[in-house]
């Protein structure tokens, strides 16, 4: 990290009531949107250190909206705490400038940086890939914990920052439009996926239709619900919050619980090219699923239970809508591999491959989903009686 980096660190902590002087700044790569950095505080009462996030105005063009929906959702979570007891679990801390805003700007050869900073969380930790079935449960809990606690949030205070994120059926719409435009000259070599992608359209507007006709209630999702989004205790690997708010919108939780066991309970990563390792794992499934359904049981609807299978199978396909789109447009959102001059085309067949393994499942899939969501709804009912 260079010296103007530092300086510019320095210059947005002037704008913060934080007390101390910065000794140290190292920069956090983990995160593919936002540049991180974890600063570290001296005062008199001792160190202590800070998340400074630049927010990427690429992705997100209008900050103060971004701003006030995270704000919003962090102090729900707070009161909700509050109002629970509940000591183990916190909500990220955004820290406010002297003039009692949510994010900062500098100039930067005239151009505004948009920065925000918020408390780190001590004795933590994440993990990129679940590794067993106890840390399966932990995260599926952690994500089923966050939507219940902002179950009762007035969605009047939530705007969409990424419109149409989930819309699957317009992603596959949009995709119809590439391929017949044909920009780059691709569209021969992408048929077969193409074929596969078009034989599932009618199920891609299942859940959006569902919003829109009232049959599911529209929520607050977090739309990123990848394991290395939910912080864990380094000793316990209890799970102590849920990160990077960016994406919350409002939605259907089966878009976050699909998500969450897309990218969760699957054995192999995105960018697995040896289709024979790609597999949903079952063990590892009903594992996020019952840490899930543990915190939610009591907050879903019947009609939502019902559609939680066909939701892993629809986000995992809407995935593979979005890489194929990418490399039909000549590899413009994604990163990809330089060396590896198919990497989106790739993707998008292991995602396939998923989905269709997720399709054979179907039936051990919903049967768990319904047994255990059977299970605590009765737990629940019982405690109330």
């Amino acid at each position: 990290m260079g010296e103007e980096t530092f300086k510019k660190i320095k210059e947005i902590l002037k704008k913060y009531a934080i007390p101390g002087e910065c000794i140290q700044v190292e920069e956090n790569h983990n995160g593919n949107i936002n540049s991180t950095y974890v600063v570290t505080m001296k005062s008199e009462e001792g160190e202590k250190r800070y998340i400074i996030q630049k927010i990427n105005t690429n992705v997100f063009p209008r900050p103060s909206l971004l701003m006030r929906n995270i704000e919003n959702v962090t102090r729900h979570l707070e009161r909700e705490l509050i109002f629970t007891q509940d000591v183990k679990h916190q909500a990220l801390h955004l820290r406010k400038t002297k003039d009692n805003k949510t994010y900062c700007y500098v100039l930067d050869d005239g151009d505004r940086d948009y920065y925000r900073i918020f408390d780190y969380i001590e004795n933590a930790k994440t993990y990129n890939m679940i590794e067993n079935t106890e840390v399966a449960f932990k995260i599926g809990q952690a994500f089923g914990n966050f939507q219940k606690m902002l179950r009762n949030f007035p969605m009047s205070e939530l705007e969409e920052t990424i419109p149409d994120f989930h819309a699957t059926d317009k992603r596959y719409a949009q995709l119809e439009k590439d391929i017949i435009i044909d920009s780059e000259n691709r569209a021969d070599e992408v048929a077969r996926e193409f074929m596969m992608i078009f034989q599932n359209k009618n199920s891609y507007s299942h859940i959006t239709s569902a919003l829109k006709n009232g049959i599911i209630p529209l929520r607050v999702t977090h739309n990123d619900t990848k394991v290395n989004n939910v912080m864990v205790d380094a000793l316990t690997d209890e799970f102590i919050a849920v990160i990077d708010l960016d994406t919350v919108m409002p939605g259907s939780m089966l878009f976050d619980y699909g998500d969450g066991i897309r990218s969760s309970a699957t054995t192999a990563f995105e960018n697995e090219v040896d289709l024979s390792k790609v597999h949903l794992d079952l063990e590892l499934f009903k594992s996020y699923t019952d840490g899930y359904l543990s915190e939610m049981a009591s907050c879903i609807t019947p009609e939502e239970v019902a559609l939680m299978g066909e939701s892993i199978k629809i986000i995992t396909l809407e995935l593979a809508i979005r890489f194929l789109d990418d490399y039909v447009c000549g590899d413009t959102y994604f990163k990809v591999d330089l060396n590896r001059p198919k990497h989106n085309l790739e993707r998008c067949r292991n995602q396939l491959t998923l989905a269709k393994d997720i399709e054979n499942k179907m039936p051990l899939i919903e049967e768990f989903i319904q047994e255990c969501y059977n299970r605590y709804r009765g737990q629940s009912l019982e405690r109330k009686i």
